[in-house]
């Protein structure tokens, strides 16, 4: 009998972390942080103990108790066993760190499997001092449409679209069936073949776990493309005369090559942190130009026009030695700080507004509209979906022949067995 519990990704967005349990086998999809706007313990200036980081966070409920997961070391003095049993297997659909985020707390023994271009971004994150908490973990590489057996399991990968490269969903086969795990995931990407085509390989699945990102936010409208996002920041580079400000995601590395492109053919060049830089350069990305604002600060005066400069938050105070204010404009493309909900958006606002620079929001998401949610489950067609990483898992409706199962956070188990 297989059985299915949620450790995280129940009633918010993110940290997502689904059990599949089998005759005392366990395959977990997805280690993710717990990133997402509700109160918690840790934030703003509280954080965990130097030393006891993970030990921390387990006491305090943001990181789940599982057995037989994390390193001796990270957990000691708790009461929860350590190191591998030989029988639980991570599967990893991403390398954000909603999903990927705890992964560097393994214990070498549970083996990590993922997409080989996650791995390289996980590994390229690390060699720019961008890595997860606890470390780099050794990665697997998964090829995509090949089963892994995992004791009685068999675990093959689809590639599915989002706003980073390597992203899989996953289709567990069971005793009882089929469990599909979507990730992340949108028809409105560049790639919107890829979830159709993982959403026809679930077809008919016992049970379906997808996420539904978007149904927290109670509206219907389409998302942009990505054509429509470098049509919007083409825009933006032809109008404005003076110094162009970005906030984008490094990782989404076909938009990132895209706004390189676009800024080059206008005769703009793009400044990156040194991090991320390195981390660019590092993925491939050709054209990637370093900011060294003491080398670089009195040309940028100068020839304002001539440049786009990368803005992460720790660095807004360098707005003060920059040409900033009317004929210039800070461009935010889903990067950080990610939205109202964050704190630091109002610092950044605050700051703009003290340096009377302009605002322009562009992007689209990287999860599927509430249309397209309903399209993949229609097309999966399974008996049961757990809609989760949703702050309103219960807008998704199911469609005849499918039963709506909410998620209970902490472990409470659901049998996958038919009657």
């Amino acid at each position: 009998m297989a059985e299915i519990s949620f450790w995280g990704g129940v009633g918010v967005i993110g940290s997502s972390k689904v059990l599949i349990e089998q005759q005392g086998w366990r395959v977990l999809l997805d280690l993710g942080l717990d990133f997402t706007p509700v109160p918690h313990l840790f934030r703003g200036r509280v954080a965990p103990r130097p030393g006891q980081a993970l030990q921390d966070q387990i006491r305090t409920g943001s990181v789940p108790a599982i057995p037989h997961l994390y390193r001796p070391e990270a957990i000691a003095g708790l009461d929860l066993a350590g190191s591998s049993d030989a029988k639980t297997a991570l599967f990893l659909t991403h390398a954000h760190p909603d999903h990927a985020g705890l992964a560097g707390w393994v214990d070498p023994g549970v083996p990590i499997y993922a997409s080989a271009l996650t791995g390289q971004i996980l590994a390229a994150q690390e060699s720019a001092g961008m890595g997860l908490p606890g470390g780099v973990p050794a990665v697997h590489a998964l090829p995509l449409g090949d089963p892994l057996p995992f004791g009685p399991f068999m675990v093959t990968a689809h590639a599915v679209d989002h706003d980073i490269p390597g992203a899989v969903g996953f289709l567990v086969e069971t005793e009882d069936g089929v469990v599909a795990y979507s990730g992340d995931i949108r028809l409105h990407g560049r790639h919107p073949e890829w979830s159709l085509q993982f959403a026809e390989a679930a077809r008919g699945a016992r049970a379906l776990v997808i996420e539904g990102t978007t149904l927290s936010f109670g509206f219907q409208r389409a998302e942009p493309t990505e054509k429509m996002v470098d049509g919007a920041f083409a825009e933006i580079l032809e109008r404005t005369p003076g110094l162009v400000l970005m906030a984008a995601l490094p990782a989404n590395l076909e938009r990132i090559a895209a706004f390189v492109d676009l800024a080059r053919g206008r005769g703009r060049t793009i400044l990156w942190p040194p991090a991320q830089a390195q981390f660019l350069k590092t993925m491939g990305l050709t054209d990637i130009k370093t900011l060294d604002l003491a080398a670089q600060k009195a040309d940028i005066h100068a020839r304002p026009g001539h440049y786009v400069v990368q803005l992460t938050v720790p660095d807004i105070p360098v707005l003060l030695d920059l040409p900033v204010g009317p004929g210039s404009v800070f461009v935010h493309a889903n990067g950080e700080p990610f939205g109202d909900y964050d704190p630091d958006w109002t610092i950044l606002h605050d700051w703009l507004t003290y340096t009377h620079t302009p605002f322009w929001s562009i992007g689209t998401s990287g999860h599927a509209s509430p249309a397209d949610v309903h399209l993949l489950v229609e097309t999966v067609a399974p008996d049961i979906v757990f809609p989760i990483h949703s702050a309103a898992p219960d807008r998704l409706v199911a469609p005849p022949g499918t039963a709506r199962w909410l998620p209970e956070r902490g472990g409470r188990r659901f049998t996958l067995s038919r009657p």
